[in-house]
């Protein structure tokens, strides 16, 4: 599997290329599925620093 982080890329890029071609209803959709993944990879990203120094 690709990292996380790639894949939010691609779903951008695809995003813009739907955008450019006049479809964007399907853009906005995939930017706001990006935008929610990259915003659950943030969150965990965050709870894990959090986790670790309540363990300290």
């Amino acid at each position: 599997m690709p990292r996380a982080n790639k894949a939010v890329k691609r779903q951008r890029e695809s995003a813009a290329d739907a955008y450019k071609k006049g479809n964007k209803e399907e853009a906005y959709k995939l930017w706001g599925a990006a935008a929610k993944t990259q915003k659950e990879l943030r969150e965990k990203k965050r709870n894990k620093k959090s986790q670790g120094e309540a363990a300290s």
